[in-house]
């Protein structure tokens, strides 16, 4: 099986340096434990434009030792490394399947999983850049573990080959501590990876999932997987099916059902609770469709349609139903206290970061798009717009050891034409937004802007075990409007509990590159004389 570790966790109180280097050394031993047993990483894929298949007949090996290593020119997992070739013609396209020690083991994928890859087909003249981009889409398939090429000569015809691709397989397994699929997603519920975090619908207090996955079923590159997620203030669960038509194309479809208490309804002073005196809990039920594909290289997008009937309600498992607070604000559109909500969803992802694991150059820009429809009793009809633009460049001013200084500036912006949902606007405030205020605290909002200026520089590389640990710090600035949109919204939640429509936060902190990502601790003080401490694990932006 393989193993996918990212771990969204929030959790407040005070960390430092020893906090970082503690959790590094968790994490080595984790590590450790792990390389012991046949636990591959997950490959994640990299959407790269391909063309149509072509198909090559199953080639049946003996297990036997190969004569040469298979993997003798991959010197990178996830790279692909080609022969050059000499104009010569390819009479056929063979897969074989092979284990760690590169002896031939039956198969589990189809092999057309894997020829449909590639450009080439027999009959053509060979040519590396096509093998090159093909190898890579290979490398990209999430049941792949590690795959390389070369050509075979024929005897007694010295321009004809047969181009053979040797493939290491991963399990068919998956075990991951994070319910989030990679952008860009249409599908809504605990998979959706946001487009700006204001539209993080993720319930407040510790919360972490798990999810298993049953991957390549029937050699077909498709998979199902079940997510649980829990926590102080939330429960809830995603069932989802993922065909692969391509490395970096496919459908997908999910079932979620999640519920807990949302930044929007929750503490402030006033505190505004329900007639008995507990706080509103959200709950969501619903499903949808996608269709996943890219636009062109780096820029990858999603389309699909999603149904949810969303409830307040006095309790996690309960099933009393409420659609005002204990001052008669609206908490839901309908007078019963639940809505049904129909979507067509888009979101796209443009990246040209240098690296994806910690970017020090380069950009990324985000777009979604919600088309509400009416239906049921609450009919609304609406388009939520959001955007998120990122810029990293190298800013050599200071630091203390070699490695990248690099400034990060971050723009986001949103609006809702039509219904202003207060369960479905914009959450101003929190770790991830404006540093110094706590979730929802600055707003809940129709529209916003936001921008963030950090600056990141290099402290000192440490040696954990077998793992090199680059320790960093950071200084920032975030700033946070709602322009003024807070009583647009049904039942006004940001107006009623005294929130102040903007706010600014500044602080510093560290940063330390783990084989988990990015483990983050940071001091932050707001403009309203707030200070917080934040732990995150995973980039910011």
């Amino acid at each position: 099986m393989f193993l996918h570790l990212r771990l969204p966790v929030r959790l407040p109180g005070k960390f430092c340096l020893v906090t970082v280097i503690f959790l590094a050394i968790l994490v080595e031993i984790l590590i450790e434990i792990l390389t012991d047993s046949p636990v591959a990483a997950q490959v994640k894929p990299n959407f790269v434009h391909q063309q149509p298949p072509v198909v090559a007949p199953e080639n049946k090996q003996p297990r036997r030792r190969s004569k040469t290593p298979v993997f003798s020119g991959q010197k990178v997992r996830n790279k692909a490394v080609v022969p050059p070739g000499n104009q010569e013609i390819i009479t056929e396209i063979v897969v074989r399947f092979v284990d760690e020690a590169g002896n031939f083991v039956p198969g589990k994928t189809k092999p057309r999983i894997i020829t449909q890859e590639f450009a080439l087909q027999p009959g053509d003249v060979y040519r590396a850049d096509l093998a090159k981009e093909g190898l890579q889409g290979v490398l990209d398939l999430v049941i792949v573990d590690r795959a390389s090429l070369r050509l075979e000569k024929l005897p007694q015809a010295a321009n004809k080959v047969v181009m053979a691709i040797a493939v290491q397989e991963n399990s068919n397994l998956s075990i991951g501590f994070d319910l989030t699929l990679p952008a860009p997603t249409a599908l809504q519920g605990s998979v959706r990876p946001t487009t700006v975090q204001a539209l993080n619908d993720s319930s407040n207090g510790f919360a972490t999932g798990v999810q298993v996955g049953l991957l390549n079923l029937g050699g077909s590159n498709q998979g199902v997987s079940l997510g649980v997620e829990g926590g102080t203030e939330a429960f809830g669960f995603n069932l989802g099916y993922r065909k692969f038509l391509r490395h970096d194309r496919g459908l997908g479809m999910n079932v979620f059902n999640r519920r807990g208490i949302e930044a929007e309804y929750d503490e402030e002073n006033p505190d505004i609770n329900l007639d008995n005196g507990r706080d509103p809990v959200v709950h969501r039920f619903g499903g949808g469709v996608e269709y996943f594909s890219p636009l062109a290289e780096d820029w990858q997008s999603a389309v699909g349609v999603s149904y949810q009937r969303v409830s307040v309600r006095d309790g996690t498992f309960s099933s009393n139903i409420e659609a005002r607070d204990a001052l008669g604000n609206r908490l839901t559109v309908s007078d019963s206290g639940q809505d049904d909500l129909l979507t067509l969803n888009f979101a796209t992802v443009l990246d040209r970061e240098d690296n994806p694991r910690n970017p020090t150059r380069g950009y990324k820009f985000q777009f979604g798009s919600d088309q509400y429809l009416p239906i049921g009793d609450a009919q609304v009809l609406a388009n939520r717009l959001a955007a998120n633009y990122t810029y990293y460049f190298p800013l050599p001013l200071f630091g203390f050891t070699e490695g990248a200084k690099t400034l990060v500036v971050n723009l986001q912006g949103g609006t809702i034409l039509g219904d202003a949902v207060p369960y479905e606007s914009f959450i101003l405030g929190g770790s991830s937004l404006v540093r110094g205020y706590g979730a929802s605290k600055i707003s809940t909002a129709r529209s916003f802007v936001q921008g963030t200026v950090e600056y990141r520089y290099p402290i000192v590389t440490v040696n954990v075990g077998h793992n090199q640990i680059d320790l960093g710090g950071t200084f920032f600035l975030d700033y946070s409007s709602d322009l003024g949109s807070a009583d647009a919204v049904i039942g006004q939640p940001g107006i009623v509990r005294g929130r102040p429509g903007s706010g600014l936060g500044s602080g510093l902190g560290l940063r330390a590159l783990t084989p988990i990502g990015i483990v983050r601790t940071e001091f932050a003080l707001s403009d309203q004389g707030e200070t917080k401490f934040i732990f995150d694990i995973g980039d910011r932006f």
